[in-house]
Formats: C-alpha cells, structure tokens, sequence
C-alpha cells in the first residue's frame, strides 16, 4: 500500500469522531504529502521513478495539523517498510514530544493495529519487524552518534539554541537516503532559525513550503476574532498568520508598556495602607541573574509595581545568594508578602527561610507558565498597572516574546547582553501572586509618590481632599 492509500483508508479523529483522512484531507496538506511521498517510499525500499527530494520544510500557522500530519506519515513508513527503519523525532520539549507520542497512539487505537505499533515511553516500535522512531526533546548531547534512516524537526523555531540542529543535520548527512523533514510555525527574524529558513528557501535540493495564514476549514472566523482579542497584534500575526515577527518582543507593544509607566509613582515602602502585596523571586546562580519583584493590589484592584532588585553574577561567577537570601527576608517581611518561586530553582533556600516569611511554590509547569503569560497580558492590555521607572524591567518586557506550546502558549525572553529576562519572570509570579491576594479599604492614606494632604481609595484612583486627581 503506498502511502496516498493509506491516508485514504486512514481513520482520524474530527471533531471528536472518526473519519477517513481521504474524505476530508485538504488540499494544502495533500500538497505536502505529495511532495513527500516519493521521498518515503525510497526510505521504506520501494521504488519510484525520477529524481528525490529528501529535504522538506513545510512551513504552517498555529492549528494546522503539523505534529499530526507528521503522525500519519511515520506511521506509514513503520507498517509497511518490509525491512527495519530507525528514526528520530527531536521537539522542543516534552510536552511537545508527548503530544506526537499521542498523535500517533490515536491513530494506532482508531486503526487497530495494536498487537503490530507499540507506542512506549519515549519511542514507537513496530514489534514483527524492528523499525522504530524514537522521541528526543532539546538535549543535543543525545542525538550526536545517531545513524538513523529519517529525522524530524517539530517546531523548530521553538528550539532555545542550535546544538540540536547542528548535529541532527550532520546525522542527516550520514546516509545518503536519510529523509529530514522540518515543520514548524513562523518564528523571529533576528533568530537563527530565520537564518537558516532563509538558506534553506533558496536550495533546490530542498522542498519549501510556506502558508499564507490560516487556510484549514476548521478554523473559524470566530476563534481567530478570540485570538486576536487575548494575543498582542505582533504575536497574533505570527501565530495565525504565519508572518516572521522583527527581532523585538512581541508579547507586549512599547506603547502599551510606556503607558503604565507613571512618572509620579516611586518604589513602596510596604507601609501603604488600603494595599496587599505579593513577591516573585526568579533564582540564577552562575550564568543568570537573580531577581525579586513585588508588586502591591489596591482595593480597586489595580496593580502597582512596589519594589524590584536583580542580582548579577559576582567576580567568581556566582550570584551571592546569602546576600538574595537576606534581602528575600527583609523584603518579604516589609511588604508582608508571599514569595512566589519555581521549587526547581529554589527549594533549598525555601527549606532555609521558610519558617521566616511565606513561600509559595509555582512550578514552572505548563498551566503556571500559561497563567503568569495571561496575568501579565490582561494587566497590561487592560490597563490595570502601574509602574515606576525602572529601565532593567521595562527593557525586559519590551522583550518579551509570546511562545507557543502544547498547554497553549508562555512568555520568553532571548538571552542577550542584558540577560535573559530575569526581572521580568520574578516580575510575572508577582502578578500572578496578586490574583489570590485581597486589599483592604482604607482612608486617610495615599500611595507612595503622590504629594501631600488626606487621600480617599476610590477606586482606580486616589483623590486629595480638594478632588484634585493624582493616578
């Protein structure tokens, strides 16, 4: 069976029932199996006539059946390649990993073909012949050595660094009928993804295949409205859109951070009455710097930037964590906050200190990250923060950058000479550390930087005495 019949007879999963993949394929995918085709049927040992492209990049928007298109063609090539094959599929982490390993058991389960794939921990096996994919996340280390018969690359313009790349490309080399193939969303033109993409556009050994936008009939005017609405206009547009974005983040507009800049706010003392507090703490130790932010919740609700340090590395390389540590405690008692941290970067210093002032552990999981992403977003885009200058964090957060992932999507920040936006992750559990924190009502106080006389919470404003507006 080749494998265009296969995808005909194929079961898969739409809208929560099973269909042929013949019946409702569409044309931009049937493009790109077509393309491919020839290539996986040499791998499996079949002949075809002409020439082969081996080298494919296929270049699609968010929701565009990218690790389940890959599904189906793996699988293919492990049923019905008579002799044993080996390949890898690298993703950028583990969820991503997980979600092929899933991809393809749906497909197993639907067809019936249990008792022939084996979808284990970490690889697929074809049990009556040997052929088998295995899964590897970012560890570079692990793919160097490796002599496989096909290689893919699932969104590789999520990759952190290029080790992977580099070396998956040079194991492509080593077999002269190795099939690699490169799938992934739009990503950043400053990238050396980009740089790559780029070489690769103009090869004529390779395949390039780029998607204007959202073409799948599945996706509907009325979930990209949603999305344009929850994701920033830069963000959004390389998503959904599938446009590379410029170098600078796109999480946030510089318009939209310099307008929660208040020139009159200054750093809090912790003394504010009418405010809660909550603390995030970001814990570097050689190549990173620590950093702790809190921020403070007024009866209104609205948020203000109260205080932010960062710690770089010493003339040993180490960040001084006694001197983190004291601060953590001197701070965290000021404010009365809570210490929001991932328990991966801080679990002996939450051991050491804990007993001292509250420590909540947020691991950076993908539910945490997605809720630190949208806290962030929504105070920003509603309106609803106030900040003080602080040049280290606002250039943090022009950098941040809306990344997709399997739980949805988190923010990042590229390394650079600046750092690796450290402040602005301890900045990101603060404000998720708001959301479970209440205010109290209070008068006769104001806010820190605001000048002279009696001040009444009134919402998302303090007024003096004489209802002269000051926020």
């Amino acid at each position: 069976m080749n494998p265009s019949e296969f995808r005909d007879g194929l079961l898969v999963e739409s809208n929560g029932e099973p269909r042929m993949l013949g019946e409702i394929i569409e044309p931009w995918q049937q493009a790109d199996f077509k393309a491919m085709d020839p290539a996986w049927t040499v791998l499996a040992g079949f002949p075809v006539e002409g020439d082969v492209i081996r080298r494919f990049w296929l270049e699609r928007a968010r929701g565009h059946s990218k690790t389940s298109d890959i599904a189906v063609a793996v699988l293919w090539l492990l049923l019905f390649a008579p002799r044993s094959v080996k390949g890898v599929a690298a993703a950028a982490d583990r969820d991503q990993a997980k979600l092929l390993l899933e991809a393809i058991q749906r497909l197993v389960s639907l067809n019936g073909w249990s008792t022939i794939i084996d979808v284990q921990q970490g690889r697929v096996l074809n049990r009556k012949t040997g052929s088998v994919l295995e899964v590897i996340t970012s560890d570079a280390m692990t793919s160097y050595g490796l002599l496989v018969d096909f290689i893919v690359c699932d969104e590789l313009t999520h990759w952190r660094n290029r080790d992977l790349w580099d070396s998956l490309l040079s194991t492509a080399a080593k077999k002269s009928r190795c099939l690699l193939l490169v799938i992934t969303n739009a990503g950043w033109s400053d990238s050396w993804q980009y740089e790559t993409r780029e070489l690769i556009r103009e090869n004529p050994e390779w395949f390039f295949s780029h998607q204007d936008g959202p073409v799948a009939s599945w996706i509907t005017e009325s979930s990209l409205a949603e999305q344009r609405l929850l994701l920033p206009e830069p963000a959004y547009r390389r998503l959904w859109l599938n446009e590379w974005s410029s170098g600078t983040g796109d999480a946030l507009t510089g318009e939209t951070i310099d307008a929660a800049v208040a020139p009159e706010h200054a750093p809090m003392s912790g003394q504010e009455s009418g405010f809660a507090f909550a603390a995030g703490l970001d814990l570097g130790v050689k190549r990173d710097k620590s950093a702790l932010a809190v921020v403070g919740k007024d009866r209104s609700n609205r948020l203000w930037l109260a205080y932010s340090r960062t710690w770089s590395p010493g003339p040993d390389g180490m960040v001084d964590l006694m001197d983190v540590e004291e601060t953590i405690l001197s701070v965290a008692r000021r404010f009365r906050a809570a210490v929001s941290f991932d328990p991966w970067q801080a679990a002996l210093m939450r051991q050491r200190i804990a007993s001292k002032v509250g420590m909540k552990e947020i691991p950076f999981s993908g539910s945490n990250l997605q809720a630190m992403a949208t806290a962030t977003l929504e105070a920003f885009n509603s309106r609803n923060i106030s900040l003080f200058l602080n040049d280290e964090l606002i250039g943090d957060l022009k950098r941040l950058r809306v990344e997709e992932r399997s739980y949805g999507f988190r923010l990042v920040s590229p390394r650079t000479g600046a750092g690796h936006g450290d402040l602005a992750t301890a900045f990101q559990l603060a404000v998720l550390g708001t959301k479970t924190i209440q205010a109290q009502p209070v008068y006769g106080s104001k806010p820190q930087g605001a000048r002279g006389g009696l001040y009444i919470d009134l919402g998302r404003s303090y007024q003096s005495c004489t209802g002269k507006r000051i926020f």
